[in-house]
């Protein structure tokens, strides 16, 4: 058979099977032929219909073919991709400044701050806040998540920039995705009317606990409560009709709660008053002199606070002239004291507790836990000396701490060193002080504290700390420095000069400064820092023609903070024949001495003043690590270490100067 008839075969011509009449082997030949031929022929059709449709592809596409009815679809848009931020912030007053936050969000995410109320369910830093009677500032997305929690509410704080870099998203996402809003996502502006929250009243001072209706401001009957009211943006009062009714809509206030919530009006919810219920505090009594006197109360306090694991309450002073009832009966809560502008904002009551130091405003306080606090303080909770067994005060509520001014050891004087001026302050003190030097640094800082109120025929001098009362040699003030140069040698000719240029600093003149420069192995400089009480004209005027630059008034009285503070005060609505009342003049003399002290923390070399307590606070603020770049700062237990060398740091005087 010929290829051609076996080819008709396998396509199906000729005669068909039944013309097949070889034997069964010629049978399963033709059939193979038959098959292998159909495979071949469809793989033909195929590549024939592949190539053919390529053709037209390339013609119509090309080669300038008919043009397409349908062009091709465009790509649907993408959703936000998964990211990580990092955002850049900046503080601009009060704190810290701030460096950059992470978030894992979206990258369609924008950023803004919230004001919550501190201790609130919103609050994410647990009531920190509360110590300073401030409330919580968060930055959220435009969607509602929490990206950071902040500072308090003081503080301005501004977003510098943000980027981002893409991430893997994880289940945590699917909420962003899917465009769930997040927990503060609602219409809420915080409590902007409430920056303290005891400015919001009495009625909320209380909490949302019951109040009588003859201590309720608004006057409303028994079952007033207090609530923070969103649509008016302010603290209202309102009494819970049936169903628990609001005055108005999303009135942040929830029921009583059993247990930590009874007692003392201290069951709270957002936008009403801080929980007070298992907090225990300790009160002190302020001491009868100036700033840094009180310094010195305030050291101990927050000491003895620490180890009795007890908020320390910030009182107001009371008037020095008032002799109301509780001081007339001799109650040891009413002692009488210096103005600091403590519940004013002139101190950095954030920089204690980041340190382990808790305070609380007087005016933060429930009343009934006020009036325990500076009025009615059992004697047997009432602290005279010593550090006790914080145990013997487990019943009492309050703690008292009669006199703090008699602790001064280094124990008790410790927490100093957190106890500084507000960022303003601290700012305005740098700027100023920079100009003034020109730019330069400060290469000596001096303090030129006079004590001018001695009585020069009775004492030998009329400057008190060189007088008899309290020479260095024989008076109890001295004993610490006696004590210290016998264990720093036993030449006595080195002991005496060195307790003779110690009492030196005190009252010093520009010729006295010299010889405690030489003394010191110190350089004199040009210019340098002074800050001066200015109790004696000559010997300020010795230094100021000799290189000192001071601030004056008109550097710092127009500061915008000090009206604020000021404002604060009036705010209080305190009675003023018991309380005491400052004046715009007081607040511009206490910034100016802040502004002093914090200019001395500056000098590459600190010269205190002996017998001098702003001197003793300049050293805390400067630190330990620098007592040895001073004449004074921690002496005695520098004198005990011989942490001073003589030859090294000081240079034994040959003639008087």
């Amino acid at each position: 058979m010929s290829v051609r008839l076996r080819v008709r075969k396998a396509l199906g011509g000729g005669r068909g099977a039944e013309a097949d009449d070889g034997d069964g082997e010629a049978n399963q030949q033709k059939g193979r032929w038959r098959c292998g031929a159909s495979k071949v022929a469809m793989l033909a059709i195929v590549v024939g219909a592949y190539y053919g449709a390529v053709a037209f592809f390339v013609q119509n596409t090309y080669k300038g073919g008919p043009p397409v009815d349908d062009p091709l679809p465009e790509p649907e848009p993408k959703g936000p991709e998964c990211v990580t931020w990092h955002i850049t912030l900046e503080g601009e007053r009060y704190t810290h400044a701030w460096g950059a936050a992470r978030y894992k969000g979206l990258s369609t995410d924008t950023f803004k701050q919230l004001t919550v109320v501190a201790g609130g369910e919103r609050d994410p830093s647990g009531g920190v806040c509360l110590n300073f009677g401030l409330d919580q500032k968060i930055l959220i997305t435009d969607t509602g998540y929490l990206a950071m929690a902040l500072s308090c509410a003081n503080q301005e704080i501004a977003v510098k920039a943000v980027r981002s870099e893409p991430r893997e998203c994880g289940l945590p996402d699917r909420k962003l995705l899917r465009g769930l809003p997040g927990p503060y996502s609602e219409v809420y502006s915080g409590p902007g009317l409430c920056e303290h929250l005891f400015e919001c009243g009495q009625c909320l001072r209380r909490g949302s606990k019951d109040v009588a209706p003859d201590y309720a401001l608004v006057k409303e009957p028994p079952g007033t409560k207090c609530g923070w009211c969103p649509s008016e943006n302010a603290c209202v009062a309102f009494r819970a009709g049936p169903g628990g009714a609001r005055p108005c809509d999303g009135m942040l206030e929830r029921p009583d709660e059993e247990g930590e919530g009874g007692g003392e009006g201290a069951v709270y919810g957002e936008g009403v008053c801080p929980r007070t219920a298992g907090k225990r505090y300790l009160s002190f009594q302020w001491n009868n002199g100036r700033v840094n006197n009180n310094m010195v109360a305030w050291a101990a306090a927050m000491a003895m606070g620490k180890h009795l694991d007890r908020t320390v309450i910030l009182a107001q002073p009371i008037q020095k002239s008032s002799r109301f009832a509780g001081h007339r009966r001799g109650d040891p809560n009413h002692g009488v004291s210096a103005f600091l502008g403590v519940l004013e904002g002139m101190w950095d009551l954030e920089h204690l507790s980041a340190n382990g130091y808790e305070t609380v405003l007087e005016l933060s306080l429930s009343d009934d836990v006020r009036k325990v606090a500076l009025f009615e303080t059992p004697q047997n909770c009432v602290i005279a000396q010593g550090y006790p067994n914080p145990d013997q005060y487990a019943d009492c509520k309050v703690v008292h701490m009669s006199n703090p001014f008699r602790y001064q050891d280094f124990r008790s004087q410790r927490p100093k060193e957190f106890i500084r001026p507000a960022k303003w302050i601290r700012d305005a003190s740098e700027r100023i002080i920079t100009d003034k030097m020109s730019g330069g640094g400060i290469k000596l800082s001096v303090h030129q504290r006079h004590h001018a109120w001695g009585h020069e025929d009775q004492h030998g001098s009329k400057f008190l700390c060189r007088g008899k009362l309290k020479n260095i040699h024989s008076t109890p003030t001295g004993g610490p420095y006696r004590e210290a140069v016998k264990m720093w040698t036993r030449n006595g000719e080195m002991q005496k000069e060195m307790l003779d240029m110690t009492q030196l600093s005190c009252a010093l003149d520009y010729t006295e400064l010299r010889a405690l420069l030489r003394f010191w192995k110190q350089e004199a400089p040009s210019t340098f820092f002074l800050a001066s009480d200015r109790e004696d004209e000559a010997r300020f005027k010795s230094m100021v023609d000799n290189g000192a630059v001071t601030v004056e008034k008109p550097d710092y009285e127009n500061l915008p903070e000090i009206k604020t503070a000021l404002e604060k005060h009036l705010s209080f609505g305190f009675n003023c024949s018991e309380k005491y009342c400052a004046s715009l003049t007081k607040f511009k003399q206490l910034t100016g001495v802040f502004i002093d002290m914090w200019g001395m923390t500056k000098g590459d070399f600190f010269m205190g003043g002996y017998y001098s307590t702003m001197s003793d606070t300049v050293c805390y603020w400067r630190g330990l690590d620098r007592m040895n770049s001073s004449n004074l700062c921690f002496l005695p237990r520098r004198l005990k270490s011989k942490w001073v060398i003589p030859g090294e740091n000081i240079q034994p005087l040959q003639t008087q100067w």
